[in-house]
């Protein structure tokens, strides 16, 4: 191995008449003589279709093999289908719960979302025990909590899908 041939695998010293590609670049020169521009082109055709037998491309590559009836049935419904357990909770109780103490939060909690659940409930009974103690800039927070519920208004039926135990 010499500086020449330095990091690269499996090549003979080129000789003395060849230099690198990038000085010849630089210089514009030819960097190997022509004897050995053809037997380097010939090595990397080979080294090439050695890559392409080994590595397909995926095209060409061959899908893995579905086993079980739930793969079988994701990859008939498509990549965007995601198949959430059953749930044991009722849509009715959930929208009764939304209309009578949707402001509270109780159909998030209801449907196992605790955690937003309980951030509602907080926002609520917060802000409307600031404005009885007559900090009226809690209006703003009563008001955040009317939209929130009138939002869960259509999102109740995806967090019904999704409530199913895990």
């Amino acid at each position: 191995m010499t500086a020449r041939t330095f990091g690269r695998r499996g090549m003979a010293d080129p000789g003395p008449g060849a230099i690198s590609t990038r000085r010849a670049a630089l210089l514009g020169q030819d960097p190997a003589p022509p004897r050995e521009r053809d037997e380097i082109g010939a090595r990397r055709d080979a080294f090439l279709a050695a890559e392409r037998a080994r590595n397909p491309s995926p095209v060409q590559q061959q899908p893995t093999p579905v086993t079980s009836a739930e793969e079988i049935r994701a990859v008939l419904a498509g990549p965007a289908a995601i198949v959430y357990p059953p749930t044991d909770r009722s849509l009715n109780v959930a929208y009764a719960l939304w209309f009578v103490l949707g402001l509270a939060g109780a159909h998030r909690l209801y449907l196992r979302r605790p955690l937003s659940g309980g951030l509602q409930a907080a926002v609520f009974f917060g802000c409307w025990g600031a404005t009885l103690a007559q900090y009226y800039w809690a209006f703003a927070g009563l008001a955040v909590s009317c939209v929130w519920m009138m939002v869960d208004g259509f999102l109740i039926k995806t967090m019904h899908e999704r409530s199913g135990r895990q």
